[in-house]
């Protein structure tokens, strides 16, 4: 036969057991590092889920739970961040005690909470974010964007039911400054396990709109809150906006990552408010004050022009005389050669004339000897005829030439009353067009005569 078995109630293990941790355990307390996976309240009590990992795998689990009277004294000695620090996700430093009932099994009641250890586990995280934004050069992505120096049309990302997001749009359209501004608002959660789920989803319809820029706001909060703006998938979501981004996340003095990505951060929405009218009122200023500066240097141009204007026509009405002189002057030294030329020319041809004469009366004298035996008695008459015939028509030539020079001779013309009249140094004549208003210069026998055509019209 086989041996009896030695056996247990679970009833009896369970028993057992507490009375093992209460003997051993009981009046000792620990200071434990864990992951909170997840975290729970009901009726003032908190139930947690911890766990423990080692190059990203799960090494250890317990459930611990922390009691209304425990939990209200260290939140009220915390501040309230004590909601905050309970969060899925975070690292927690907890002072336990190991309970174990034999019902609900083996638990660890948390005494005390140090939120030196979560604070300085979301610094690590927050440093570990911006280390891999650098890596992938998203930094300063958002300062190659351009701003516009007016911002009228803006994509407001926060919770309508905040101050900061209403303090934001009472301080941008009721400032006295400038005020023409069109709000396009995306609700989100600014705080939560929903917010970058929302606040990214926000960022990404954002840019499906014809707004100026992104504005993310929020009404101040503690490192805890804060924390949020740390996050990855946020920034790396302002980072690759194609629109600017602006924070007006509101604190003091600590820069959160989205901070760092955006365009521009300021310290608090009513901050980024007064960024943005100003932005447009300086604008306005400096356009005013290079207006001002044009007018001033047109009206310096326009002087200097005006100056150089009364200087040139003064030249040019001395300029104008001069040439008027010189032309009187050459005007009539040719009166002069053509005086000169047509005396020499009549002069010739009365030279040309008499050598013919002389050549045709020696041809007749020549002629009558040679036939003066030859009986030329009955020609003589005939050739005297013809001699003083062509004496006469030689004599008419001459004279019709005297006369043509006299009447070509302009000194005659000019002193039987005849004039020249010239406009723009054409003979009045050959001028074609409209030349009313010009000046017309007349030249007499005595005068030269300058004067304005007022009218023109044709002589025939």
């Amino acid at each position: 036969m086989s041996a009896r078995k030695k056996t247990y109630t679970l009833a009896q293990l369970n028993h057992s057991l507490e009375r093992f941790i209460r003997d051993n355990f009981a009046y000792k307390q620990f200071w434990v590092i864990a992951e909170i996976t997840k975290a729970q309240e009901k009726n003032g009590h908190y139930y947690l889920e911890l766990a423990d990992s080692k190059e990203g795998k799960r090494i250890a689990e317990m459930s611990a739970n922390m009691w209304f009277s425990a939990f209200t004294q260290v939140n009220r000695r915390l501040n309230g961040e004590l909601t905050k620090l309970f969060q899925s996700g975070n690292k927690v430093l907890l002072q336990v005690k190991i309970d174990f009932h034999t019902i609900y099994g083996l638990k660890l009641n948390i005494l005390d909470v140090d939120p030196d250890m979560t604070y300085g586990d979301l610094e690590r995280k927050k440093k570990e974010t911006i280390k891999r934004l650098q890596t992938e050069e998203l930094i300063n992505k958002q300062l190659d964007l351009y701003l516009a120096p007016v911002i009228k049309k803006i994509a407001l990302i926060g919770s309508p039911n905040t101050s900061g997001f209403r303090d934001f749009q009472t301080q941008l359209l009721e400032n006295e400054i400038f005020n023409n501004f069109k709000i396009k608002a995306f609700p989100a959660a600014v705080q939560g396990e929903k917010a970058v789920t929302q606040i990214v989803n926000a960022i990404a319809e954002a840019n499906l709109y014809n707004v100026d820029v992104i504005v993310i706001v929020r009404g101040g909060g503690s490192k805890m809150d804060l924390h949020v703006f740390n996050d990855y998938q946020m920034a790396k979501a302002i980072a690759k906006s194609a629109i600017p981004v602006i924070t007006g996340i509101g604190h003091e003095t600590d820069e959160s990552v989205a901070d760092i990505v955006a365009h521009i951060s300021e310290i608090t929405p009513t901050a980024v408010a007064k960024f943005l009218y100003v932005r447009a009122a300086v604008f306005r200023s400096n356009i005013e004050t290079s207006f001002d500066q044009i007018i001033k240097i047109v009206q310096g141009i326009i002087s200097g022009r005006k100056d150089e204007f009364y200087h040139l026509n003064k030249y040019l009405g001395h300029y104008t005389k001069d040439i008027l002189v010189n032309h009187q002057q050459q005007l009539k030294d040719i009166i002069h050669e053509i005086y000169i030329e047509s005396r020499e020319l009549l002069d010739a041809e009365r030279s040309r004339l008499r050598l013919q004469l002389n050549k045709i009366g020696h041809e007749a004298l020549n002629k009558i000897e040679l036939k003066k035996n030859l009986d030329l008695s009955s020609k003589m008459d005939k050739i005297e005829m013809f001699a003083s015939s062509l004496m006469d028509q030689n004599r008419v030539k001459v004279a019709n030439l005297n006369d043509l020079l006299a009447y070509l001779n302009p000194e005659e013309l000019l002193r039987k009353g005849y004039t020249i009249s010239t406009v723009d140094d054409h003979e009045l004549n050959n001028l074609e067009g409209d030349f009313k208003g010009k000046k017309m210069r007349t030249l007499s026998h005595k005068w030269l005569v300058e004067s304005e055509i007022i009218n023109v019209k044709p002589s025939k």
